[in-house]
């Protein structure tokens, strides 16, 4: 009953019972306190269940659906806390690696968070450096989940776990990586509003970037934090510059109000003239440098 409480202390206050099933279900090497020494713990788990429903009769959980509930909070926080510090480390490691292991591919996206979040406080547990970087790709790809439910809090915290994880030389040995999660982190603390962290991420990854295109989505990062503090000049000097090396000539002072005008005027005059079947059929732009000048305009 103590082990199937542990790992689901280790979960967090509930956990569906086929999440559960993905880790109660292998044989778990563990550590005897008192002997200090490794030994092998049946873990079936069916008999994982039973002590489960047995908890519930006692009254430490309830079991809502298919829903395992501790029945206060104070009771996970009291199992949690009465685990060793090095072996939730490995009970994390466990449970986020058996749901990887177990999990349809199909479904992987819908336990991608609590498996990241497993594996990140069982991550000093991992000594392998590809394990340590299979790990930070998670991390991106858990942020990248995060950033398009607009939680960016969340998506800032997986991305930063994920540099974390970095090797020293990881800009030479993983660069594409490196510059991911660099980019997003950015991004996400700009709508964080973390505006000192956007500037560290975006100055590393300025410094880093191998080419002038790689740095492109970091720019925009910068001209928009930039922008959002007030500092108007900097965002439209490093903007002008961008476009400039992009191919995009122009004077850097801005014409006089009745010359935009004008040039608005006309533009319209010519859509105007310009039938849906026409507009359609205009020939798309090829040209990538002219296409990331337009969005660099946008800002």
């Amino acid at each position: 009953c103590q082990y199937a409480i542990k790992l689901l202390a280790c979960v967090g206050s509930k956990c569906n019972e086929s999440v559960l099933k993905l880790f109660m279900r292998e044989e778990e090497f563990v550590y005897d306190n008192r002997s200090g020494k490794k030994r092998k713990k049946s873990d079936d788990s069916n008999n994982q269940f039973l002590m489960l429903d047995f908890a519930v009769v006692e009254g430490l959980l309830q079991k809502e659906g298919r829903n395992y509930t501790f029945a206060h909070d104070q009771i996970q926080h009291a199992a949690y806390s009465l685990i060793p510090e090095d072996e939730r480390v490995r009970l994390h490691t466990h449970i986020g690696k058996s749901i990887l292991r177990y999990v349809s591919d199909d479904e992987v996206d819908d336990v991608l968070f609590l498996v990241v979040d497993q594996l990140n406080r069982g991550a000093a547990f991992l000594e392998e450096e590809e394990e340590k970087m299979d790990l930070a790709m998670l991390n991106l790809r858990a942020g990248e989940k995060a950033m398009s439910l607009a939680t960016f809090l969340i998506s800032a915290s997986y991305l930063k776990a994920g540099i974390g994880l970095l090797r020293k030389d990881h800009w030479e040995k993983y660069y594409c990586l490196s510059l991911e999660l660099y980019s997003l982190y950015a991004e996400a603390e700009y709508c964080n509003g973390n505006f000192q962290e956007v500037g560290h991420a975006t100055g590393v990854v300025i410094k880093k970037a191998k080419s002038f295109e790689d740095k492109n989505r970091i720019f925009a990062t910068l001209i928009k934090s930039l922008a959002a503090q007030n500092k108007t000049q900097e965002a439209m000097h490093i903007g002008f510059t961008v476009v400039t090396k992009l191919g995009v000539e122009r004077n850097f002072s801005l014409p006089d109000k009745s010359v935009i005008m004008k040039e608005i005027m006309e533009i319209k005059m010519a859509l105007a003239k310009t039938t849906e079947a026409e507009l359609l059929n205009f020939p798309e732009m090829k040209d990538n440098s002219m296409i990331t000048a337009m969005k660099f305009l946008q800002i």
